[in-house]
């Protein structure tokens, strides 16, 4: 018997970003559920019993990523979250587990996702 696949709630500015970024999650064999706003968020964190991670994409503006960072502490409880940021620029680092400079690398963002997948679950931080 395999092991269940590890389900990433995907969050984005765009359905571009959100549908490029979720085609790699996916073809690296994680389940993905994508959100462009804020309800969204609430309503995947209120449908799905659980996720394993929460990637909070580069293009959202830092004051978007707080109030997503803020949802999802209150709806997702202590899933970890992943910050993209872009190269230069500074991350959001409020509720954040792990930020990751990048410009949407494929290799980069998937070897960062298995790393954090990796880690025990009392390292995150809690609402």
């Amino acid at each position: 018997m395999s092991a269940p696949r590890r389900r990433i709630l995907n969050v984005a500015k765009s359905d571009s970003l959100l549908n490029s970024r979720s085609a790699v999650l996916q073809g690296a064999g994680y389940e993905v559920v994508g959100a462009v706003d804020i309800l969204g968020v609430k309503a995947a964190c209120e449908t799905h019993p659980s996720f394993d991670l929460v990637i909070i994409g580069y293009a959202l503006p830092k004051e978007e990523k707080r109030r997503v960072m803020g949802v999802l502490r209150q709806f997702c409880g202590t899933t970890p979250i992943m910050e993209l940021f872009s190269p230069g620029t500074a991350p959001v680092d409020e509720e954040a587990d792990e930020q990751l400079a990048t410009s949407g690398e494929a290799d980069m963002l998937l070897r960062e996702v298995a790393e954090v997948l990796a880690k025990p679950s009392n390292r995150r931080r809690a609402s």
